[in-house]
């Protein structure tokens, strides 16, 4: 009988110990709060797609389109099936990845759309866009011309941006990379730098000819954001002086004021304002603080506390033109729609670096509640980007008709968004706050 009681003894002790260890392991084991990151590349990681170009080189490009039901990778019809404006903005997405720094895999995938970028660089300095097919360059579509236009300004952002970051992880492609710049920074000088100051009136409306395109103050905010950090590195004091001339054409086209139409917008193209492209605002306070010129500070902002207010109460416009007579600013042509991801993105970023430059929370709001409209705060009251996919349909037609295609520039524009709201937290918060 003892020897009986003395083994339910100890085996009561041992099951008692068992259950202590076991709760002490799944203590002491950590605990991973689940994934809540807005950034999703795997639609991104779906559109990107290698090339080898005819010297050998091997390179990546990303499809322009993928249609739904099924998303089958769809050229663009008499262009190519990638092109420079959206490869580097794809890069743009690896190099400002959190994973960038230390994960192999990203670096190889931006490592591979640098060359690209490089590849399709002419022997005059810009670049050529798309790529026809295989590796074959379209060197003559209007589109992909070597010409100074969107896309060698897209190109010098992502190479002057992710130089510093490339160079300690692969020194001869940085090398490369300040090559390109510098031979496209050349043909600046030749071409656009030394234009004349001039002014021509259209509709009325007085705007500058010496930006690219004459009055092209999109195109200008992503010249500007390429020159800076080349500016940084270089000193260059001709391409600073630049970066001035080109913000000043900026503030030319800022039309209205805080209760007049069209309230300190500034207009994209001689009178004319649409919303893609729409990064004067950020472009200029990136270069008040280079230039340390708190004109163009006090610009960005009028346009930043006026303007996105409006837009945000009428539910986003896609453009307008205006007009005036001698009796005032008169609007017209005004269009509600397409929306698409690059109309918001360009928003977000201005008010994203007017809470960091401020602190002030109704900047954090505004941030949120614009990137909202990726999440179903639109008209179409419809999620636009899918966080568990990393889709992101292209465009709203109607309160009623959402284009449920997902090519390269909505993918982009919606993953450059979100890395922005995940770098403050402030803004994620206000995203919650308003998403629907």
């Amino acid at each position: 009988m003892k020897k009986k009681i003395n083994f339910l003894l100890c085996f009561l002790a041992i099951s008692c110990m068992a259950v202590t260890c076991k709760k002490q392991s799944a203590a002491n084991t950590p605990v991973h709060a689940p994934d809540t990151s807005l950034v999703n590349t795997s639609h991104l990681d779906y559109l990107y797609i290698p090339v080898t170009f005819p010297d050998g080189v091997n390179a990546a490009g990303v499809y322009i389109y993928a249609n739904a039901p099924d998303y089958q990778l769809t050229p663009a019809t008499g262009e190519g099936y990638t092109c420079v404006d959206d490869v580097s903005r794809a890069l743009l997405v690896y190099l400002r990845s959190t994973k960038f720094s230390s994960d192999t895999a990203v670096q190889a995938k931006a490592f591979k759309l640098v060359n690209f970028i490089l590849e399709m660089q002419s022997s005059n300095g810009y670049f050529y866009n798309f790529l026809s097919s295989g590796n074959q360059i379209n060197t003559s579509g209007p589109t992909s011309i070597d010409n100074p236009e969107w896309w060698s300004w897209r190109a010098l952002q992502a190479l002057t941006e992710g130089y510093a970051l490339v160079k300690p992880l692969n020194p001869s492609l940085s090398a490369k990379m300040n090559s390109a710049i510098n031979k496209l920074v050349a043909s600046l000088k030749t071409d656009l730098v030394n234009l004349p100051q001039t002014t021509t009136v259209v509709s009325g409306i007085t705007i500058p000819q010496w930006l690219p395109s004459g009055s092209a103050t999109d195109q200008s905010s992503d010249l500007i954001l390429g020159l800076i950090p080349y500016c940084q590195q270089s000193g260059d004091q001709e391409m600073i002086a630049y970066i001035k001339k080109l913000a000043d054409g900026i503030v030319l086209m800022q039309k209205g004021d805080a209760v007049t139409f069209p309230y300190k917008a500034f207009l994209s193209w001689e009178n004319t304002w649409h919303a893609y492209g729409n990064s004067q605002a950020y472009a200029l306070l990136k270069a008040a603080a280079f230039l340390n010129d708190t004109s163009y500070t006090s610009a960005a902002f009028a346009e930043i506390n006026d303007f996105y207010p409006w837009l945000l109460q009428n539910g986003f416009k896609c453009s307008f033109t205006i007009s005036d007579n001698g009796n005032g600013i008169q609007p017209a042509n005004e269009l509600s729609y397409d929306q698409i991801a690059y109309d918001i993105k360009p928003m977000v970023f201005a008010a994203s670096e007017a809470f960091r430059l401020t602190g002030d929370p109704k900047y954090s709001d505004m941030a949120g509640h614009i990137a909202a409209w990726f999440l179903g705060a639109n008209d179409a009251a419809q999620t636009m980007y899918d966080t568990s996919t990393g889709i992101c349909f292209d465009g709203i037609s109607s309160p009623t008709s959402v284009n449920k295609n997902s090519g390269a520039e909505s993918t982009i524009e919606a993953l450059l968004t979100m890395e922005k709201v995940e770098d403050f937290p402030e803004i994620k918060v206000a995203l919650e706050k308003y998403k629907r």
